[in-house]
């Protein structure tokens, strides 16, 4: 008979720890310095820990330890504060390089292999510049063997991180890779060592992706794949999309519930044969089999693609299995704390990892149910085990809802009764018969033959109902503001742990309105009437800027692109940020010159539905390339109902806005053909009573100097710098002409041009007061009253002129 395990004060302890990695994190994002500082929060952390986790115990528990209690958790939470995490992977020059790598993950697709590898060494091979060991890189499309040492020889590309003021902030990326690493066949990947149970591993996987393959359809052997080997890739787009909207993304995922089933039967088979051996005579089966389901669980999660899901939930069991082989009953709390403490000690990033706090905050809903004892209680009935059923449903669903809405942005309704329905129907059927099938496809195809077509079946019967569940209406909230998903995990923790009906009521009900408040709020601050607000987007390298109007209107003045590949601004940062807004209109999309690292990103604009007033463009890219990408998107545009205005009708107008001045300064009365897009860019001047605003888009030294000459009206407060700080612009002449104050510089981190060119950027150090570089310093909002004007940046300074 198993003794229970007391340990009730370990998730006291983990939490006040992890409540410490947490702030570990974020007083390194806001820079936190000196030692008063340090100490006073490591106190304040540490007691918030105690009153946070301190109700958990039982209260005679809790008065009997009252001072070692306050020491363990302030002591706990310290060790927290004093742990470096960091999430931000160095970042990788661009350009082809040699590097030796250690291959973390793989997951094998349909078209090649994605997989995650941290830089040991390596350089680059023009120049030899460096890149720094522990960058982490997502390499494609070559599969590597996981658990190795290789050396490639790979074309690298920076990782575009895109840094912006919002109301939606961002969660830091404990998963974050600095670049990407683009592998040829004539890369030549050079194993430098592996260990032989990784290499092992690594051929049973090849085997068994090759049996499944050839014994399903296409459609059910990548869903079949994702289950048992992690190959979530493999899965079609479709398929993917249409369980992701029934709230069922685990289900494809090598999960936690996934390596419980499957390492659980084998154990309790081990259990059972152990039984009919002499063993039993001498020792407890029951013991025997988890010792030995430990090793078996951490091999099997390495099997299964050893996604990060898949080792918490191998870490837990072994945790359980441990304290079962010493003869004591584990509780489920203290077991679920255990294993957050090794990983989180073993990764102390993982904090911040979404899977992590699903998994987390999940769990300890589920485990804080009085579930029956099964060596006390008498077994429950069907309609009690179907009670329980709901309730850890529901339970799950309320935990991690503040989560989903917060980093998806959406909470699927019905995901509530498809978990309900179909995930035991694909754990009790769909699971063990794919994990049989590929025992027996690989092992004795000719038996593999008889469950290939019931295998298809369930899974062509999973998707479709999965499709159906899909097409009910999510709710979509707008983007969450930090108050509003503060009260939400509030309105959580009370459903979850409020017994009272009243209090239930009365804090809900507080909750609802803080929300509703919190919504009107970010209204009015968002458009705001009266000033002039430029927000000049990170959009990597190219621009994009928000103008917010004294009349409630709005002027978008580009909206960046990426010519080169990889994250679109437009789909990354310029609609999330107007939905984080409250936007739903553009008043005017001012299209500088037809460059896609200006333009591209309106296309996600369109696509997002949000109508456009006016567009106002220079009219070259629709003469000269009439069935251009720019073409295409004017006449879509058009057929929306937008106004296209060109330098022919915009030139000599003043376009009043509230007690906004906008004027179109060049190209007047249009543009030239003589010379390029760069040259022929809108010049927009913006005055607020006595503060301006000056957007140049991409001009250089030509409309520079005809602007000088001609003398227009340049002084501005505010200069968004020429064409990224290219040393073909930004001439002395015309910096003694603007005479800015501040001077906005939009380039790309690590960009391939050099912008801006050391020679520009002396320059303005030398002839404008306050800088902002967009690659260093991240998105910059100018805000003017007509008066003052107040500039801050993402790194969080302040600067008021």
């Amino acid at each position: 008979m198993l003794v229970p395990c007391g340990v009730t004060l370990l998730p006291l302890i983990v939490a006040a720890w992890i409540l410490g990695l947490l702030g570990s994190r974020l007083a390194a994002g806001v820079g936190l310095v000196g030692l008063g500082l340090l100490g006073l929060g490591l106190l304040g952390l540490g007691l918030a820990a105690l009153i946070a986790a301190r109700s958990l115990l039982p209260v005679g528990f809790a008065r009997g330890v009252r001072w070692p209690l306050w020491v363990l958790a302030v002591g706990a939470c310290c060790a927290g504060l004093s742990t470096h995490v960091e999430s931000d992977s160095p970042v990788p020059p661009t350009g082809l390089c040699r590097l030796v790598v250690d291959v973390e993950q793989m997951r094998h697709g349909e078209e090649g292999a994605v997989g995650v590898v941290t830089v040991v060494r390596g350089e680059r091979v023009h120049d030899h510049a460096a890149v720094a060991p522990q960058t982490r890189l997502v390499t494609m499309p070559l599969a590597l063997p996981v658990g190795a040492r290789v050396q490639v020889l790979a074309q690298l590309k920076p990782q575009q991180e895109f840094r912006n003021l919002s109301p939606h902030p961002s969660l830091p990326d404990a998963l974050a890779v600095g670049g990407r690493a683009w592998l040829s066949e004539r890369a030549g990947v050079r194993v430098l060592s592996q260990s032989p149970l990784h290499a092992k591993l690594e051929r049973v996987r090849d085997l068994v992706r090759a049996a499944l393959i050839k014994s399903l359809p296409p459609s059910s052997a990548s869903v079949v794949r994702a289950l048992v080997l992690g190959d979530a890739r493999a899965v079609s787009d479709e398929d993917s999309a249409d369980v992701r909207s029934a709230g069922l993304s685990h289900a494809l995922a090598v999960s936690g519930l996934h390596v419980s089933l499957v390492v659980g039967v084998l154990v309790a088979l081990l259990r059972r044969l152990l039984l009919l051996t002499p063993l039993a005579l001498r020792f407890e089966a029951r013991r025997v089999a988890c010792a030995l389901g430990v090793p078996l669980v951490l091999l099997y999660a390495s099997f299964a693609g050893g996604s990060a899901s898949a080792w918490r939930a191998a870490v837990t069991a072994a945790a359980a299995w441990v304290v079962v082989a010493l003869g004591r009953r584990p509780s489920t709390l203290a077991v679920t704390a255990a294993a957050a403490l090794v990983l989180s000690a073993l990764t102390p990033s993982s904090v911040w990892n979404v899977g992590f706090a699903l998994s987390i905050v999940a769990t300890a809903a589920i485990v804080s149910i009085d579930l029956p004892d099964p060596e006390k209680d008498r077994p429950p009935s069907w309609r009690r085990q179907l009670a329980l059923a709901f309730q850890v449903t529901w339970r799950a669903f309320v935990a991690t809802a503040p989560i989903v809405l917060w980093v998806f942005g959406s909470l699927p309704w019905i995901g509530l009764l498809a978990n309900l329905l179909l995930v035991p129907v694909a754990s009790l059927s769909l699971l063990p018969l794919a994990n049989l099938h590929a025992l027996l496809a690989t092992l004795v195809p000719s038996l593999g033959v008889v469950t290939a077509p019931l295998l298809d079946t369930l899974v062509v019967a999973f998707v479709t109902a999965c499709r159906v569940f899909g097409e009910a209406p999510v709710f979509a909230p707008p983007p969450l503001t930090v108050p509003q998903g503060l009260l939400l995990c509030a309105l959580s923790v009370t459903w979850l742990m409020v017994k009272s009906r009243r209090v239930l009521c009365v804090v809900s009900l507080l909750c609802v309105a803080g929300v509703l408040v919190s919504e009107w709020r970010v209204r009015v601050t968002e458009q705001p009437r009266g000033v002039v607000r430029a927000t000049f987007l990170d959009v990597g390298q190219g621009d994009g800027a928000l103008v917010d109007l004294p009349d409630g209107r709005l002027m978008l003045i580009d909206a960046g692109g990426n010519p080169g590949g990889g994250l679109d601004p437009g789909r990354a940062v310029v609609v999330p940020m107007l939905a984080a807004r409250r936007r739903s209109r553009v008043d005017v999309a001012v299209i500088s010159h037809p460059h896609p690292d200006h333009y591209g990103g309106l296309r996600a604009v369109v696509e997002a539905g949000i109508p456009i007033t006016e567009v106002w463009d220079t009219g070259q890219g629709d003469a000269e390339t009439p069935d251009g990408e720019l073409s295409t998107l004017l006449a879509t545009l058009r057929s929306h109902g937008s106004r296209v205005r060109t330098p022919a009708d915009l030139c000599g107008e003043v376009h009043s806005y509230g007690a906004a001045q906008v004027r179109v300064l060049w190209p007047c009365p249009g543009y030239d053909p003589g010379h390029d897009p760069n040259d022929n860019s809108l010049v927009v001047r913006i005055d607020h009573d006595q503060r301006s605003f000056l957007f140049t888009g991409d001009i250089e030294g030509h409309a520079e100097s005809v602007l000088v000459s001609n003398g227009a009206v340049l002084g501005a407060d505010v200069l968004k710098v020429p064409h990224h700080g290219s040393r073909t612009s930004s001439s002395e002449a015309l910096l003694r002409a603007v005479t800015p104050q501040v001077a906005i510089v939009s380039a790309g981190r690590l960009n391939r041009f050099g912008h801006p060119h050391r020679e520009v950027a002396q320059r303005l150090s030398q002839k404008v007061a306050r800088v902002v570089r967009l690659d260093q310093q991240g998105g910059a909002v100018v805000t003017s009253d007509g008066r003052t004007l107040t500039t801050t940046t993402f790194q969080g300074a302040q600067y008021i002129p």
